[in-house]
């Protein structure tokens, strides 16, 4: 009796999680005036849900369809670094190869940098997309490109720290036009999107109108006003177009380990190495779990007038896709909220408070805590492969950062510990101006913090 009990409360379960999944996306909608929104779920191969909501277009009176075309930005990373690795497995690039074997017109500065540095990002290279004149907006040319970031410092050594740059995969791209002898979106067609079925997935061009594309918005004085599109003068960093039908094809070659082998897959999937020996949780062109653990990989993007996001989580066989046309917002953290109310195996423990063995140290944390939220190259707190992205060097523009959100520490309990080599991972809970967080911090034996991860405190419903 209690089996077939439970086998008629299952229909029940999948209709609360969905009712969870449709609150949320409404909630995040209205609460960030979103117009349009389609996001699928993707369990065992195949596309468990889906769904479109809002206005494609506003102006038009256009609703949102589930083959609505978004530009899907940053995502546009993985089909680099696939691209790449594809070439790395026919032994045309060596992920040891300096950069200048490819690009003979790089400035000097750039000389030791390395093939993986670009993938792994953490070649010290300046994101050109905050350097004016040569911005998403701006329409350049490489010439004009190589010109203009020789004159910006190299933000660390190559190797030396972790910072995120569209610099590193616009690189990319032309290593793989010089090895394939041939334009990149050319080659990208030819060996990822004809080969998977990709047919409505292509890459944007300045001024060239797109059917189906749902049309891009950026709030303005409490209004969604349509966006000016990019000039989409680098390819490889960003400017795919593509649908929730044809990623999942994506997904799926992913999770078949199509186009190349397992073993590259693993490298793709594997965190980057720094000088010291430490790694860092980004792969090649996908975001992964931190401390070297868990189940999962992801992206997210955002674009003049548009938003996306993917997560993945192989081992549960689970993978959330979404993209929205407002600019900017966390489609990542959209997708991994919306994975976790699809499967609550996938939601983070509760925190729980544990004995402090070390009082002095946690102070010390919260010193940290502070001078990394503030921007403060603080280098008795913070060792320097958290400060050398942090020191100031010209077109230097603080982008949004979780920490930014820690305006004061009124409280923080530790958690617990891990050892890692000489390191340690401390985790504690902090509450600044009425919200929570979590805080997972690789502590070094000097006292120091060399990394860190904050999580905000889920939703109470």
């Amino acid at each position: 009796m209690k089996r077939y009990l439970l086998l008629a409360l299952l229909p029940f379960a999948s209709i609360a999680r969905a009712d969870q999944i449709d609150d949320y996306i409404k909630g995040e909608m209205s609460r960030l005036q979103i117009p349009a929104l389609t996001y699928g779920i993707v369990r065992n191969g195949e596309l468990a849900r889906s769904a479109a909501i809002g206005m494609s277009d506003i102006e038009g009176k256009k609703s949102a369809r589930t083959d609505d075309l978004y530009d899907i930005a940053s995502l546009t990373k993985q089909f680099t670094a696939m691209g790449v690795m594809m070439l790395v497995e026919s032994g045309r690039i060596d992920l040891e190869d300096p950069i200048g074997k490819f690009l003979p017109d790089i400035p000097k500065a750039w000389t030791a940098i390395k093939v993986r540095h670009l993938l792994n990002q953490n070649s010290g290279l300046h994101d050109y997309a905050l350097v004016p004149g040569i911005g998403l907006l701006d329409k350049f040319d490489r010439k004009e490109f190589m010109e203009m970031m020789g004159d910006v410092p190299i933000d660390f050594k190559p190797g030396d720290s972790w910072e995120y740059s569209n610099t590193n995969y616009a690189l990319l791209g032309w290593i793989v036009e010089k090895v394939a002898s041939e334009p990149f979106p050319k080659f990208i067609k030819e060996n990822i999107f004809g080969p998977l079925g990709m047919t409505h997935t292509s890459f944007a061009e300045e001024g060239v109108p797109v059917p189906g594309l749902a049309k891009g918005y950026i709030r303005s004085r409490g209004q969604s006003v349509p966006c000016r599109r990019g000039a989409f003068s680098v390819k490889a960093d960003g400017g795919i177009i593509s649908t929730l039908a044809d990623m999942v094809k994506w997904d799926t070659a992913l999770r078949d380990h199509r186009l190349v082998s397992r073993k590259t897959y693993n490298l793709m999937w594997k965190p980057g190495v720094l000088n010291d020996g430490r790694t860092r949780s980004y792969g090649m062109g996908w975001f992964l779990s931190v401390q070297g653990g868990g189940d999962y990989m992801g992206h997210g993007g955002n674009d003049a007038g548009y938003s996306c996001g993917i997560s993945r989580f192989p081992r549960h066989d689970l993978t959330v896709i979404l993209f929205c046309n407002l600019y900017p917002v966390g489609g990542e953290v959209m997708t991994k909220r919306i994975a976790e109310l699809f499967d609550p195996s996938l939601r983070p423990h509760v925190f729980q408070p544990a004995s402090d063995p070390d009082p002095k140290r946690t102070e010390r944390v919260k010193a940290a805590i502070l001078a990394l939220a503030s921007g403060e190259p603080d280098d008795s707190l913070l060792e320097s492969e958290l400060t050398a992205p942090m020191n100031e060097t010209p077109f230097r523009v603080s982008g949004p950062s979780p920490w930014n959100q820690i305006k004061s520490v009124d409280d923080i309990q530790f958690g617990g510990s891990r050892p890692q080599d000489h390191d340690t991972w401390l985790t504690y809970h902090v509450m600044s101006k009425g919200k929570g967080f979590t805080a997972v911090i690789l502590w070094t034996e000097h006292g120091k913090m060399v990394q860190g991860t904050l999580y905000a405190d889920p939703p109470s419903k």
